[in-house]
């Protein structure tokens, strides 16, 4: 009767190891963050925080600072997800001319008046 009690014991203590082990694959994304630049036109202060707000909010980027007097926007973003032009699109989306687009008339007159440029 002692040796049935630890066979079994044996058997359960060997059915609860057994665990069935599940492999699991994932799939590593390759990040290429770069550096690049944009001449960006803009006046003030306001322009500087419309800028880069704008810069930022385009998929893939991580860095933007503009230089209100070089008028030069640097930044870094990840050329898998954005580019220069998608990033000079956005710019010139909110009024701000770049050195590859230029804002809409429109867009441009609607800025504060401390913000026109041209």
């Amino acid at each position: 009767m002692k040796r049935m009690i630890l066979f079994a014991a044996a058997l359960c203590l060997l059915t609860i190891s057994c665990t069935t082990v599940e492999t699991v694959e994932t799939t590593v994304e390759t990040v290429e963050i770069v550096d690049g630049n944009l001449t960006v036109q803009g006046a003030c202060g306001m322009c500087k925080t419309r800028i880069e707000e704008a810069a930022l909010g385009v998929n893939g980027v991580t860095r933007a600072e503009w230089d209100m007097d070089a008028k030069e926007l640097t930044l870094q973003f990840d050329s898998g997800r954005t580019s220069l032009d998608d990033i000079s699109k956005a710019l010139a989306a909110v009024g701000h001319d770049t050195d590859r687009d230029m804002a809409d008339d429109e867009v441009y007159a609607a800025l504060n008046e401390c913000c026109l440029y041209r």
